[in-house]
């Protein structure tokens, strides 16, 4: 209950690299000190990684918060709960079944500003989802482990990285989602969301 941050959202299809804490932990002080007003470190991406390591490993991006970049391995403190808590209404009756875009049109509706993330350069958090309702072609999450084991194994040296440094800062702007893909309009989901509310 006094926990002031971070906490991690991760999903059951989310791959965590060797060393996913510890880079949260530096990611976390890096936030204090160069970026308070980033409301999310984001340690994932859905983007393969393109060449080694070396030189990337302990760089950060600095961007405006997008759900469909930035919502794997997504870790907040108190502070930003706090906000978003304050927009539970917004958040339980907004017509999209997807939590992300939900919050992508609470950064330019009800939050006080729009967020912005701190993004290792390298990921930390690997998806391995190729399965579900999205994906129409055959599912082996195990291929996508092994490809995921094998650019882990061959770039061991630059994990655990002694610091991490904002190496880009990106031109900020607020993003809008572009349309609501509904399938959140029963009033029983809408009053169930807003019952957690009581939990805090």
């Amino acid at each position: 209950r006094e926990h002031a941050g971070p906490v991690l959202f991760l999903e059951e299809d989310h791959y965590l690299a060797p060393d996913f804490y510890h880079v949260l932990k530096k990611l976390w002080a890096l936030r204090q000190q160069e970026c308070p007003e980033c409301q999310i470190i984001s340690l994932g991406t859905y983007s393969p990684v393109r060449g080694g390591f070396a030189g990337r490993a302990n760089k950060v991006e600095m961007k405006t918060w997008k759900s469909t970049e930035h919502n794997m391995g997504m870790a907040f403190g108190r502070d930003t709960y706090q906000k978003l808590i304050e927009c539970t209404d917004a958040f339980c009756t907004y017509d999209d079944y997807n939590w992300d875009w939900t919050l992508q049109h609470l950064t330019v509706s009800c939050l006080p500003k729009f967020w912005k993330v701190l993004v290792p350069e390298i990921p930390r958090i690997f998806h391995t989802g190729d399965c579900g309702m999205h994906h129409k072609k055959s599912c082996r999450p195990s291929t996508q482990s092994a490809k995921i084991d094998s650019l882990l194994n061959s770039n061991q040296q630059y994990l655990f990285p002694e610091t991490m440094s904002v190496s880009k800062r990106y031109s900020m702007a607020p993003l809008s989602p572009h349309v609501k893909n509904g399938g959140w309009g029963d009033i029983r989901d809408h009053e169930l969301c807003k019952s957690y509310r009581r939990l805090q």
